[in-house]
């Protein structure tokens, strides 16, 4: 018995920073470009085309956890949303000061399948919301989701 205590503590000390890990690599964020292009001399007619970068996520999250406030865009570019892929569909604790930044935050099983489940938390005037698209969660994932809402809401920026 005087063993089995240090024994979990020191596996709680190595699982943390192993799953704070798995967590930042498998995120992205999505960077808004905006691009001008002219159509030749003649018409000198000027078009913007906006597309989308997907970055790895590290130097944001960094950021968040970081005494400095956190980043807002990348190259002078805004952050339009954090994607990250999981095998749980409802966010983390961990993921709970990323999704108090305001920028929206998505969670899938894998982005690229269009008939992946997804989780998606917003903010609004009214507070933090979500839009869940897939398969009814289980029991306990839809309760776990409710006790996560409820303290993102409950929580003043």
């Amino acid at each position: 018995m005087k063993y089995i205590f240090p024994s979990l503590f020191l596996s709680m000390c190595i699982y943390a920073p192993v799953a704070a890990d798995e967590q930042i690599d498998n995120c992205e964020i999505v960077v808004q470009v905006q691009t001008k292009t002219e159509q030749g001399s003649d018409d000198s007619v000027e078009e913007t085309v906006q597309s989308a970068r997907f970055l790895p996520a590290d130097a944001f999250i960094f950021s968040v956890f970081g005494a400095k406030p956190h980043l807002t865009e990348i190259d002078g570019q805004p952050i339009r949303a954090v994607l990250c892929t999981r095998t749980s569909l409802v966010p983390s604790e961990f993921d709970l000061k990323m999704i108090r930044t305001g920028i929206p935050f998505y969670l899938s099983f894998e982005f690229d399948r269009k008939d992946s489940p997804y989780l998606g938390i917003n903010k609004t005037d009214k507070g933090y919301s979500y839009n869940y698209a897939g398969p009814n969660l289980s029991a306990s994932d839809a309760y776990l989701l409710k006790l996560r809402m409820k303290a993102l809401n409950n929580v003043k920026n």
